[in-house]
């Protein structure tokens, strides 16, 4: 139990730098990444030797989804479940990983490219105004995005609150 509280402490530590909000889940910092890396890293080592605890599985859950791994996080998520008595608690919880997991894949965008959409928009929209239209944002996405996904990836900016520039980098990329 002694190495699990470790794994805690590293992966709290990596919560803090993160600078992710609780649900609303982006790209983690840079300098939170080494911690969750490690804390993900010991704790699938630690669940391969002692599976049956459920609180290295929700640990191992929640080291996933700061690293915006759904699949992963509602798996473990499920474990802990299996083993530990159903509450409430993690009845909502999978719920939300499964719609915000959802709501990424529906995005169809790294981390890494939202990051990349964002500093783009940032820079743009600082020297002019929003004109509010997606021009700036389409204008990235055809530079940067093949054609053919294009039209997906703007319905789901716009069903996650980007209708114009403004929008996507505050609903969207923030």
């Amino acid at each position: 139990m002694e190495k699990l509280e470790a794994l805690k402490e590293t992966l709290i530590e990596g919560q803090k730098l993160s600078m992710q909000g609780s649900w609303d889940r982006r790209a983690p910092a840079k300098k939170a990444v080494p911690f969750l890396l490690e804390a993900r890293r010991g704790l699938k080592d630690y669940v391969v030797e002692n599976e049956t605890i459920p609180l290295a599985w929700r640990l191992l859950s929640q080291a996933e989804e700061c690293l915006l791994n759904y699949n992963n996080a509602i798996y473990c998520l499920e474990r802990a479940m299996e083993l530990d008595k159903k509450n409430q608690k993690d009845l909502k919880r999978l719920f939300l990983l499964k719609d915000y997991g959802g709501m990424w894949n529906e995005l169809n965008l790294s981390p890494e490219q939202l990051e990349s959409l964002g500093i783009f928009l940032d820079e743009k929209l600082n020297a002019d105004d929003c004109d509010h239209s997606l021009k700036l944002t389409k204008s990235w996405l055809e530079d940067n995005i093949p054609k053919s996904k294009l039209s997906k990836i703007v319905k789901a900016l716009k069903n996650q609150g980007g209708f114009c520039d403004c929008e996507v980098l505050s609903n969207v990329v923030d």
